[in-house]
């Protein structure tokens, strides 16, 4: 059987079986998560009886100021069952926050090696080369039907339909308004990124397809990280309830943002880096997003228990 220049040949390589691998270690994973429901609550136990955590806890400043705290609250009822959950929603936060800022660390890290040719960027053309040297036909057409899920048009028609069905659920604008930040936000840092680092993509011969435009960082990657992880936030918090489901979501969006991402390195158009940090840029962003979305949910609650808690007392 014969193939389009760059397609690859007719058979079951290497590359194929490393994509059968991954599909099947994701399934695999997936299952386990959903056949463990109280997964977040044991994670949850075990940092909390972490020997670190311990000794955070129990350090003499940390303990005072509890103490303090306490007291102060002891006098009213109504100020604790609103503090307490304040504090512990605090807490959270800012230990999201703690995870997105280590995502954009990251990207700013294979920025650098990016910009000084070390690092991660030194694999980008060995790489480049052997994948173009063992493309099997088969996996080339499906990739090329993968990566047009991360194009623009598609990416926006699935924030708009996510977020509008959301939206009309809840009776509320927020998530259309989280929506549009995510996805014209990523896609502006994207084309800032590209004009700053002017990085050519990888040389003709190891592209499939052509592409225009500068390389680094991949846009088809940070867009549908940004977008995907987003709109399956919004699903699971406030359409899905369910765990099983919830992990079926998170599996399709992680296996999908993936998936995206290699195809632009499998199809010879982006390099490792670009990749991997249009990977690390897109969960920030989405992280970023995430983080005032539940802080604005947070704050709305908030003030909804004041004032029914105001009502009360008066």
């Amino acid at each position: 059987m014969e193939w389009p220049t760059g397609f690859g040949t007719a058979s079951f390589g290497p590359v194929s079986m490393g994509a059968a691998v991954l599909l099947v270690l994701l399934v695999a994973a997936a299952i386990w998560v959903a056949r463990h429901p109280r997964l977040g609550q044991t994670l949850r136990a075990r940092v909390r009886d972490a020997a670190v955590f311990r000794r955070v806890r129990d350090a003499p400043v940390v303990r005072r100021v509890w103490a303090w705290s306490s007291e102060q609250l002891k006098a009213s009822k109504w100020a604790k069952a609103r503090w307490l959950p304040a504090y512990e929603a605090g807490i959270i936060l800012l230990v999201e926050l703690a995870v997105v800022v280590t995502f954009a660390v990251g990207f700013t890290e294979v920025l650098e090696d990016v910009l000084e040719g070390d690092g991660i960027a030194g694999i980008d053309r060995p790489a480049a080369e052997w994948l173009g040297a063992h493309r099997d036909a088969w996996l080339t057409k499906a990739l090329l039907v993968v990566t047009s899920a991360g194009d623009p048009a598609g990416l926006a028609a699935l924030a708009v339909l996510i977020s509008g069905a959301v939206a009309w659920w809840r009776r509320s604008w927020l998530p259309i308004v989280l929506a549009v930040v995510g996805a014209v936000g990523i896609l502006l840092v994207v084309l800032t990124a590209k004009v700053l680092v002017v990085r050519e993509r990888p040389p003709i011969p190891f592209a499939v397809i052509v592409e225009k435009g500068f390389s680094f960082p991949s846009g088809h990657a940070a867009g549908t990280a940004a977008v995907v992880l987003l709109s399956a936030w919004m699903l699971t918090r406030y359409l899905i309830t369910w765990w099983t489901p919830q992990v079926l979501v998170w599996t399709v969006a992680i296996g999908l943002t993936g998936a995206v991402g290699l195809s632009r390195v499998y199809l010879g158009v982006h390099y490792v880096s670009d990749v991997v940090g249009g990977w690390l840029l897109g969960t920030a962003w989405a992280g970023a997003v995430i983080l005032v979305g539940r802080w604005w949910d947070h704050s709305r609650r908030a003030r909804a228990n004041q004032t029914e808690s105001g009502e009360g007392m008066a």
